[in-house]
């Protein structure tokens, strides 16, 4: 199936609650019910977000220490004050800043996760990701939040 890379918003408890003890992120996910809110899944698009960003020097990085080939690795717990770093930043770059540097032949060349990039929905995929984690983070944001971040 591949790495997705998923945001959930968190209580600043569980946020130390899981700085405490990582695997305690597995339990607390599965008791979480955020229904009606912006979800933070941005499935396989985190690597080509990840290049777009780093090509328009965007300086936001998603990945932090998270491992995407490590199956169920440690999450990074962002505070809110990234959170919200993070929000203002996305809410500051438009997508189309980034599709300016979307190369599917570069992408390919520097083996950008997955190997899709010359499909015709890739632009479009990317772009609807971007849109929602920059409306789950300014959300998280808003609420003073902090993030957990890991690889499904």
């Amino acid at each position: 199936m591949g790495p997705v890379l998923a945001f959930h918003r968190i209580s600043n408890a569980d946020a130390a609650r899981i700085t405490a003890d990582a695997e305690a992120a597995f339990e607390l996910l599965e008791a979480v019910d955020r229904t009606g809110e912006p979800i933070g899944d941005i499935d396989k698009s985190w690597d080509g977000l990840r290049y777009l960003l780093a090509a328009a020097k965007v300086d936001l990085d998603l990945l932090g220490d998270l491992d995407p080939w490590a199956g169920d690795g440690e999450p990074r717990v962002w505070t809110a004050d990234e959170v919200s770093a993070a929000a203002r930043t996305l809410a500051s770059t438009p997508f189309t800043v980034l599709a300016e540097h979307f190369d599917p032949d570069d992408m390919d060349d520097n083996d950008v996760y997955p190997d899709i990039w010359d499909a015709d929905f890739c632009r479009e995929f990317l772009r609807e990701h971007y849109e929602g984690l920059s409306t789950f983070l300014a959300f998280a944001s808003a609420k003073n939040s902090p993030v957990l971040s890991r690889f499904e």
